[in-house]
């Protein structure tokens, strides 16, 4: 737990000198842009904002500001950023049974593909949510729609993607976790359905669910000026009902007296 503690305490620096004092105040913005697919999950590095829209890679400004894109396979899935990568959990051949997991990793200036990496004893579930913390990766399993096994799988990987740990999060989910960050001293899973966003300790125990949903985008902000967690987390958007015009609202939230709730603007 020590060693949990000075790695929290770096992020936490970092993340300070990132975003200057610490202090909350809310935010919520409309990402540019239209696109065919919904989101799928957004990671930032402190200076932009990376979304994932399923056929779509685009890279923003921290105000949703659009700077640049581009197409990839469906289905590219949740996403995060390790040392100027973008790392993007992606299962190929979906919905098929034959359907193939892949992280795909990019430049985080260029957008430029710099590896494809085959998670073979993944292919056929699929994945979706990703996370970095304390030098692993963390890799959520997909499940099927009709798949009623009442946990979830994530696989701890090393940086190159070698298994070297199975667990298993409690929660029914419909097609498993989806989004998946690591922030402020907890990781956040988001999923679809009544499980809504659940919150593990470093050792991947449940510590809470909350109703807020955050199935299509996490990551962590800095915390309050009194400690409290908080979160940048995306929702779905599609204009007019158009099935081809989907976006992301973003909003702030923060963890207070144990609930997770939208942040309110000071």
């Amino acid at each position: 737990m020590k060693e949990l503690r000075i790695v929290f305490t770096f992020v936490s620096l970092a993340l300070f000198l990132i975003f200057g004092t610490g202090q909350a105040t809310a935010i919520e913005f409309r990402c540019e842009g239209e696109y065919p697919h919904h989101l799928q999950g957004f990671a930032s590095d402190g200076e932009s904002i990376y979304w994932s829209f399923t056929s779509v890679l685009m890279k923003s400004d921290l105000n949703g500001k659009k700077i640049s894109q581009i197409d990839v396979p469906s289905h590219h899935g949740d996403c995060c950023v390790v040392e100027g990568k973008l790392y993007v959990a992606t299962h190929l051949n979906w919905p098929s049974e034959d359907r193939t997991a892949w992280i795909y990793v990019y430049d985080c200036k260029s957008l430029t593909l710099l590896e494809k990496i085959n998670i073979p004893e993944l292919d056929g579930a699929g994945v979706d949510g990703i996370s970095f913390f304390d030098g692993f990766f963390y890799v959520c399993c997909g499940k099927d729609h009709e798949d009623v096994v009442p946990f979830n799988r994530i696989f701890k990987m090393t940086k190159d993607f070698q298994t070297v740990a199975r667990l298993q999060v409690p929660g029914l989910t419909v097609y498993g976790i989806q989004a998946f960050s690591w922030g402020n001293g907890y990781f956040w899973l988001g999923t679809y359905g009544k499980e809504g966003t659940i919150q593990c300790d470093a050792d991947m125990k449940v510590v809470g669910k909350h109703e807020i949903d955050a199935s299509v985008g996490v990551y962590e902000l800095p915390p309050s000026e009194t400690g409290e967690p908080r979160l940048m987390i995306a929702s779905h958007r599609r204009e007019n009902g158009e099935a081809h015009r989907n976006w992301a609202l973003v909003r702030s939230a923060i963890l207070k007296d144990g609930k997770l709730v939208w942040e309110d603007a000071k």
